[in-house]
């Protein structure tokens, strides 16, 4: 199963919270990356509202093959990671951040300190956190297993960014002010909540969302777009699916849920 479906919509750096989509600027990319005009140039870029983007899915491709000259080493790292890292230092410039902590017998994706502040582990969980892939089967472990031995092992709290938390400003402030409301959203994932395999499933997502305080009044369908809370999000496709009658209502419905419609997008209650 793939993890992403077409690109959709265009992010950007400057505006985080309300450009959503996997469509990334050239000059996103430069900062992200930290390399110059000239190391893109093997790149092909298309306009798109009179921006040069290029699906994010392309650069994480020629990144992780070292084909984009002098950027940031992989080294065990996400473009999500270094996305995030951008985020994170235009909204915060004074923070610390680490990469790859090693924490017996673990790797920490990142180590966030911000003066006056604890310090924050974050880990970033995608689809395969949750679901069954063909490439590396069931997950093997409970996903909120780490966080409970790290914690327990330093006293140090740890965030799980799942695949499903915006990359943006507001659930970056989040995780230091809990009087900030974060966000979370889906455009283009092919991996839904139906697929999780925990019977617990319904409980880690609100756990989860609940540390950016991203879960809205009427629950978690504001997530598919389009255009929800004062955003340019895509619509995900499976909404039409599912209004269609060509998928079933419960790919989107995880295991273990108390109210079905918490977890319904509005456009499926008309």
């Amino acid at each position: 199963m793939a993890i992403l479906g077409k690109p959709k919509g265009i992010f950007d750096l400057n505006d985080s919270d309300k450009c959503v989509g996997s469509y990334m600027i050239k000059s996103d990319i430069k900062e992200i990356l930290k390399v110059n005009e000239s190391d893109l140039s093997n790149i092909t870029f298309k306009l798109i509202e009179g921006v040069e983007v290029v699906d994010e899915r392309q650069i994480q491709k020629l990144w992780y093959e070292n084909k984009i000259p002098n950027a940031i080493p992989v080294n065990k790292s996400s473009l999500d990671e270094l996305l995030l890292i951008a985020i994170i230092n235009r909204t915060y410039p004074a923070i610390e951040i680490e990469r790859q902590l090693r924490i017996h017998p673990f790797s920490m994706d990142l180590k966030l300190t911000l003066p006056d502040k604890p310090p924050v582990f974050i880990e970033f969980d995608g689809p395969y956190h949750f679901a069954e892939s063909g490439r590396y089967g069931k997950p093997k472990h409970h996903p909120l297993r780490k966080k409970k031995i790290i914690e327990d092992k330093t006293g140090i709290k740890v965030i799980n960014w799942a695949y499903w938390i915006q990359r943006c400003e507001s659930n970056v402030k989040s995780i230091f002010d809990k009087k900030i409301d974060g966000f979370g959203v889906l455009w283009s994932t092919q991996v839904h909540f139906g697929d999780f395999i925990f019977d617990d499933s319904a409980q880690i997502i609100e756990e989860i969302t609940k540390q950016f305080n991203a879960v809205d009044k009427n629950g978690y369908g504001y997530f598919y777009g389009g255009q929800t809370r004062e955003r340019n999000n895509p619509e995900h496709p499976i909404l039409e699916k599912i209004k269609n009658g060509k998928e079933d209502i419960g790919i989107i419905i995880p295991k273990g849920y108390k109210d079905i419609n918490y977890w319904i997008p509005d456009k499926l209650k008309e």
